[in-house]
């Protein structure tokens, strides 16, 4: 009996838009007795304190021992809930749900068009953003790497022959010009 009148205290402050306290007294209705219409109710007035991740545990309470049709609206509201936070994927699987079991809720067929439509607009701008970062990697020059040569062991040795050589000339003609080269003597006129 108590548990039917906290419900009933609920329904009055949900209907004047006092959603904290509705939410409070179906809170105390399911303590007592953990109806699906109480968490069906208290998913509700949660939704409308936005408290949006509350509702959904309510709608998700009220679903498993619920009736066909109560079991359709808290799927169906559920998805609204999930549809508000973006979560698209998890709204459609709401929406599919509550259309399996009711296939003529033409609300949760319209709700479903829109998030399936959402859905691939979020796609749409992904692939967008994915576009957009491969063509700034591309405009960017690779990082500058030092050259690696492929030279063979034998080009690599000419090589350093050569350097061998030129350094010889280059200290011959340092001597030469420290050694050969007499001062001009001093003009005594």
């Amino acid at each position: 009996m108590a548990q039917e009148k906290n419900l009933q205290r609920g329904n009055i402050l949900y209907k004047k838009q006092e959603y904290e306290k509705a939410s409070e007294e179906y809170r105390k209705s399911v303590e007592k007795k953990n109806t699906p219409e109480a968490n069906f109710n208290l998913g509700n007035a949660l939704y409308k304190a936005k408290r949006l991740e509350e509702a959904q545990n309510a709608y998700e309470n009220s679903v498993k021992e619920a009736d066909k049709m109560l079991k359709a609206k808290a799927y169906y509201n559920k998805g609204v809930s999930l549809q508000q936070q973006k979560k698209i994927p998890e709204c459609i699987d709401a929406y599919k749900r509550a259309l399996r079991i009711n296939p003529d809720d033409m609300e949760a067929r319209q709700n479903l068009q829109k998030a399936l439509e959402e859905q691939k607009q979020q796609q749409k701008e992904e692939q967008k953003k994915n576009q957009q970062k491969k063509q700034e990697q591309k405009k960017q020059p690779p990082p500058q790497s030092p050259p690696q040569s492929k030279l063979s062991q034998k080009q690599v040795e000419q090589y350093l022959q050569s350097l061998r050589e030129k350094e010889k000339q280059v200290q011959q003609r340092i001597a030469r010009q420290k050694a050969g080269v007499p001062k001009q003597p001093e003009k005594d006129w």
